[in-house]
C-alpha cells in the first residue's frame, strides 16, 4: 500500500510541477488564508516565539512578521513539486549564488565541508543545488520519518536527477569516517529543537536561554571538516539569494563550545536581519536548563 501511495502522490506532484509559478502562488495564497485564519495552525506558538525573540518590536511589527512567515511557509509547500523540474521550469534559475568561490577554494585546498544551513529560505532547493556548486561528493543528512509513503516521496524529490546522496542521521559519524578517500560537502541543519540533554550546548539566543545539538561541532572536530554557514534568504516570491560564510577552518584547534557559539551567532544575525525567513512554527524553546536530563 505504501508503494502504491507513493506512485499516486508522485504522479500528482509531477502534474503540479508543470504548473506556472503564478498559479502555484495563487494556491499558496489560498492555503495561507486557510491555515492562518481558519485552522489557525500553530498561531500561539509562532506569536509566542516572535514576542520573546523580538521584545523591542511593537505589536504591529510582530504581526507583520507573522503574516509574512505564513505566506513564506505556504510558498515552500507549493514550490516543492518544482524539485522535479529542470532549467527555467524548475528551481535552478531562481537561486543566485554570490560568493560560491569560497566553497570552490575549499575543494581546491582538499577540505571536506559541512554546510550549516538553518531552516531558512528554501532549504530543499539548496540541497538539490549542492552537486552543482563544487566537485565535492554532495551529501545531505536527514532524519527518517515514520510514514513510509512520505519518507519515500521526500527521498525521491531530494535525489531525483541531481546526484545528491542522503544519509540518515543515526549513521553519520560511522559513514563519514568511512568516506575518508573522497572530498565531501555535507548539508547539516542544526537549528532544530534539541532533546534538552546535559550534553547540549546552552547559550543566549534571541534573548532566550537556548539549548543546541552539538553534533556539528563534534563531527567537525572528529573528522576535521571546515564549516560554512549558508545564508539563504528569499529576495522575492520564488527567488532566493545564497551567501556563504566561513565559520571554521581549523576545528581541531578550537576549544569545546567555540564552534557552537560561532554557529549560533551566525544563525542569530541571519534571523535578526530576515525575521520572516526562519521556521517559527516549531517549538524551539520547550526545554529549560534546570529540566535537562
Amino acid at each position: 500500500m505504501a508503494k502504491l501511495g507513493f506512485h499516486i502522490i508522485r504522479l500528482w506532484m509531477a502534474f503540479l510541477s508543470i504548473h506556472p509559478y503564478w498559479l502555484l502562488y495563487l494556491k499558496s495564497d489560498c492555503y495561507c488564508f486557510l491555515i492562518y485564519h481558519l485552522l489557525r495552525y500553530r498561531r500561539k506558538v509562532v506569536r509566542q516565539n516572535l514576542l520573546r525573540s523580538f521584545p523591542e518590536k511593537d505589536a504591529k511589527e510582530i504581526k507583520s512578521i507573522e503574516h509574512r512567515f505564513y505566506h513564506n511557509l505556504c510558498d515552500l509547500v507549493v514550490e516543492a513539486p518544482k524539485m522535479m523540474r529542470k532549467g527555467d521550469h524548475g528551481y535552478q534559475s531562481r537561486i543566485a549564488f554570490t560568493n560560491v568561490e569560497l566553497v570552490q577554494q575549499l575543494y581546491e585546498q582538499g577540505r571536506n565541508v559541512f554546510y550549516a544551513l538553518p531552516h531558512s529560505g528554501n532549504w530543499e532547493w539548496f540541497a538539490k543545488m549542492m552537486p552543482k556548486l563544487t566537485p565535492h561528493r554532495s551529501i545531505a543528512i536527514y532524519k527518517m520519518v515514520q510514514n513510509p509513503t512520505f519518507e519515500q516521496l521526500m527521498y525521491y524529490l531530494r535525489t531525483c536527477d541531481c546526484g545528491l546522496e542522503m544519509m540518515e542521521s543515526k549513521t553519520v559519524m560511522q559513514r563519514l569516517a568511512e568516506m575518508c578517500d573522497s572530498k565531501n560537502a555535507v548539508l547539516l541543519m542544526g537549528d532544530q529543537t534539541s532533546l534538552g540533554k546535559s550534553y547540549d550546548y546552552w547559550t543566549e539566543f534571541l534573548h532566550q536561554d537556548t539549548c543546541w545539538f552539538t553534533g556539528i561541532e563534534r563531527l567537525a572536530k572528529k573528522l576535521d571538516y571546515s564549516i560554512v554557514f549558508v545564508d539563504m534568504r528569499r529576495t522575492s516570491r520564488g527567488h532566493y539569494e545564497v551567501r556563504f560564510e566561513l565559520i571554521v577552518d581549523n576545528p581541531k584547534e578550537m576549544n569545546d563550545g567555540e564552534i557552537m557559539e560561532r554557529y549560533v551567532r551566525s544563525v542569530e544575525r541571519f534571523i535578526q536581519s530576515n525575521p520572516d525567513n526562519w521556521l517559527w512554527s516549531h517549538r524551539r524553546w520547550k526545554h529549560s536548563r534546570d529540566q535537562q536530563a
